[in-house]
């Protein structure tokens, strides 16, 4: 399945959570913490980020992982401090593993959260230079 249209089918499933009008333009999700990765244990955490605000959302941690149950955590963009190390994304208070598979997901929120007056943001690590 494209990237578009898992997008697609998170907006829809996260109907409920969004405001009118919001569509997921990126999305990563993993599990909230080491322990819930190692143990299999424990709730998964879904990062994404709208037109107007970042969300965090509580998952399963296994089956549909990209099915949001409820808000964890809701901000304004640019309103938090987001923060991508290793293979934990930190964002305000919230913490969760990125599966290794979805850094690259997680940079985009990063940069789409940060600063979403140009269409397609990237955080400056990964911009080409050009």
């Amino acid at each position: 399945m494209s990237e578009a249209r898992q997008l697609q089918k998170m907006t829809e499933s996260a109907g409920l959570f969004l405001e009118p009008g919001e569509t997921i333009r990126a999305a990563a999700w993993g599990p909230s913490s080491e322990l819930a990765f190692l143990m299999g244990v424990g709730n998964g955490r879904i990062a994404a980020v709208t037109e107007r605000h970042l969300y965090i959302f509580d998952s399963p941690l296994w089956g549909r992982m990209s099915r949001p149950r409820a808000v964890v955590a809701k901000y304004a963009i640019g309103s938090v401090r987001i923060q991508l190390s290793g293979w934990v994304l930190r964002v305000g208070d919230e913490r969760m593993i990125v599966h290794l598979h979805h850094r690259s997901r997680a940079r985009r929120i990063a940069g789409l959260a940060a600063d979403m007056s140009r269409p397609d943001s990237t955080p400056p690590a990964a911009r080409r230079a050009g």
